[in-house]
């Protein structure tokens, strides 16, 4: 098999035995590998009859087809388990450098079940396995289980995935940590490592894999590399990281304030945008495996409350879930809080929206200082926020209650109006009432609130489009043809996510879906032509729809909390996105079709000294143009009519998407699709549990 190596590492930690399962090009050819393929056997199993923090849940690590492959963008691999936070099914996606000697091991991902009595590690090569002790881990964080583990098996080379202490003590959305700042922190993976007292995986291999024509690989490859050269978004990434976007953002209303209160926030653009961070505490940019943008940030706190060695910086959702979000204006602050999520092993955005709601819930009496244990909580009060991510990552106190996640403080204590999730995973940061298509992205993702599922994040933007599968784009702040785009969207990313490429890389690298169907064919030689392989993601698509279903979730799970539907209860937004996004969608696919290199390194100087550091203000300068600025009179003074038009009509927009997804009255994908799809035995398990409820959620 090409592309592939065919097997799977499978280890019980219970038993301590090890196995290669070998499958079938089918499971490869249909469900093309990450996320899909895990998705497959996770159904095949019957794993959705699993406890998520028991023994029988198994944790997957798994590669895609061009994973670890030279090509830029495909560091990335998945962790996938049912998640201890939802309760459904749960995925994480990680860059860094793991996946490419996970690879060179020679398998496609390792399959983890049972648990071990004491802290283990596995560590894999490409000629032995070892399930080894890790008792003198238990207890350390990431950072020096990571540099402990380079030391004790002998090569520098080695890489590590690790949990810390809250994986340790099952912090429902603890992460799985590689390379200090590279993250799988979605969904509580980490937690399910804890379960299986599984402390880190260790792999180094020196096996190539072959592709099917690497004369078309070297040319993709090369194309890919020129591509990245050129391109605008690229060049403001690697000068300002995923954080450039915090001035654009905090323009058009994107960026949540306040626990998703407010509307605007000048101060904080000001201070935790990657402009600010690069002209205050950056030491260098820094990149996963084999990729020129180097979007990533090494950063450094010389004095101060918050001092910091140099080591990763705060991404954007870093810098909003642990900044914005708590009106905290301190780069400094943002940046240590961003650390200790990472050495604790925590999701950045689960916790600061966890915080985020509790800050809320105390002020309105929800808790009590005998709740809190005396801590004051409150907005912009960093010594705050660091001390209750380091309670709840130890579950000490207050923390104990906050490791549950909004979810589940909510449906104990109340306050459930400020618990921002979907299907118990907190909202990413990126706000629905500036994008509209992210209300349904957010409801009808697999694993709850997520913008990294689908490919409407950059359409609503003006960065992308569904040109390549002939889906027009739908206007900005319009419900029409939200519906159609989302599914479009999800085919996008449901292949990202398996292939497994990155979302920056295949934005600025590639010129659409053609791009990706030609990589994936190099790799395997699978010939998929465009149709087979959109297909192919409606087949994945809806089968991890359906594992959600036997996990217990129906229609009423998708559903969005009213405050991401509505006007700000603080402040007002622009209406921005429906000026600048078809201004974008002009200007982005020209700008592609250029190929100056000179011209281009000359526009990317200046967008990088003066368009994204300035982007709020010249923004800001179109706030005494009519029609633009959302300071009119009408929403002002709270009229109906204009609050009515302002609100996202999500049921709609909803209903649209259910029709074409052939989605039923429960919120199960219909027999037919399911058939048509090659998916009976799917369409059969959701019929018996339909029969027999109790035997499968």
């Amino acid at each position: 098999m090409k592309g592939n190596w065919g097997k799977i590492l499978k280890v019980d930690l219970t038993n301590g035995v090890f196995e290669d399962i070998e499958l079938p090009e089918k499971d490869y050819r249909d469900f093309l590998g990450g996320s899909g393929l895990a998705a497959k056997w996770f159904f095949d199993h019957e794993c959705w009859k699993a406890d998520p923090l028991s023994p029988e849940n198994p944790l997957m690590i798994m590669l895609g087809p061009i994973s670890g492959l030279t090509v830029p963008g495909t560091s990335r691999l998945e962790i996938c388990a049912r998640s201890p936070l939802t309760r459904i099914w749960g995925e994480a996606c990680m860059g860094g450098h793991f996946a490419p000697q996970l690879k060179a091991t020679g398998y496609d991902g390792i399959i983890i079940t049972g648990a071990s009595e004491k802290p283990v590690y596995l560590f894999v090569t490409d000629k032995s396995k070892e399930i080894r002790d890790a008792s003198h881990l238990w207890g350390k964080d990431t950072y020096e289980t990571e540099e402990s583990l380079k030391e004790e098996v002998g090569d520098k080379r080695a890489q590590v995935i690790c949990i810390g202490p809250a994986g340790e003590n099952l912090v429902k959305f603890a992460s799985v940590m590689n390379n200090r700042g590279s993250t799988a922190g979605r969904c509580g993976m980490g937690a399910v490592m804890g379960s299986k007292k599984l402390k880190a995986v260790v792999c180094r291999g020196k096996k190539k894999p072959v592709v099917a024509d690497e004369e078309a690989m070297k040319e993709l490859r090369n194309r890919m590399v020129e591509n990245i050269k050129l391109n605008l978004l690229s060049k403001g990434l690697k000068a300002f990281g995923s954080n450039v976007h915090m001035e654009y953002g905090m323009a058009v209303g994107d960026v949540p304030v306040k626990n998703w209160r407010q509307a605007y926030w000048e101060e904080g653009q000001k201070k935790l945008s990657g402009s600010n961070v690069a002209r205050t505490i950056l030491t260098k940019s820094h990149s996963c495996y084999g990729c020129p943008i180097s979007c990533k940030r090494l950063v450094k706190v010389d004095y101060g409350p918050f001092r910091m060695e140099e080591g990763p910086g705060a991404e954007y959702e870093a810098a909003a879930a642990l900044g914005t979000m708590h009106l905290m204006d301190s780069v400094e602050a943002n940046n240590k809080a961003n650390e200790l999520c990472n050495r604790f092993g925590m999701d950045c955005i689960s916790a600061g929206a966890t915080l985020a709601y509790a800050t809320e819930a105390y002020l309105n009496g929800v808790f009590t200082d005998k709740e809190t244990g005396g801590i004051k909580l409150g907005w912009n009060k960093p010594e705050v926020m660091l001390e209750l991510l380091e309670k709840t990552a130890y579950r000490e106190g207050f923390g104990d209650i906050l490791a549950e996640g909004t979810r589940a403080i909510s449906e104990k204590y109340g306050g459930k109006e400020y618990a921002i999730h979907v299907k118990g995973l907190e909202c990413p940061m990126h706000d629905p009432r500036a994008l509209w298509s992210l209300a349904l992205t957010y409801a009808t993702g697999i694993r709850g609130a997520c913008h990294c599922a689908d490919a409407n994040l950059y359409i609503e933007l003006g960065v992308g489009n569904n040109d390549d599968l002939n889906i027009p784009r739908s206007k900005p702040l319009r419900a029409e043809g939200k519906a159609a785009q989302t599914i479009g969207a999800q085919v996008k990313g449901i292949i990202t996510n398996s292939a497994i490429i990155c979302e920056y890389v295949k934005t600025a690298g590639t010129d659409d879906v053609n791009d990706l169907l030609n990589l994936i064919n190099a790799a395997t030689g699978f010939g998929y032509t465009l149709e087979s392989l959109v297909e192919t993601a409606h087949r994945i698509w809806y089968l991890k729809r359906a594992i959600g279903n036997l996990c217990g979730a129906t229609r009423e799970d998708d559903r969005l909390p009213r405050r991401l539907l509505e006007p700000h209860p603080e402040g007002l937004t622009s209406k921005l996105t429906a000026v600048l996004n078809p201004q974008f969608s002009f200007l982005f696919p020209l700008l592609k079709k250029i190929r100056a290199e000179k011209f281009m390194d000359a526009l990317g100087s200046v967008a990088n000294a003066v368009l994204f550091p300035n982007f709020n203000k010249i923004m800001r300068a179109t706030r005494f143009l009519p029609g633009i600025w959302g300071s009119d009179r009408a929403l002002k003074a709270g009229r109906a009519d204009e609050i009515q038009r302002r609100t996202i009509p999500f049921d709609s927009m909803l209903e649209e998407y259910y029709r074409l997804r052939d989605i039923d009255e429960r919120g199960f994908p219909r027999r037919r699709r399911l058939e048509s799809l090659g998916l009976q035995a799917v369409a059969d398990a959701l019929e018996r549990m339909s029969e027999s409820p109790e035997a499968t959620a």
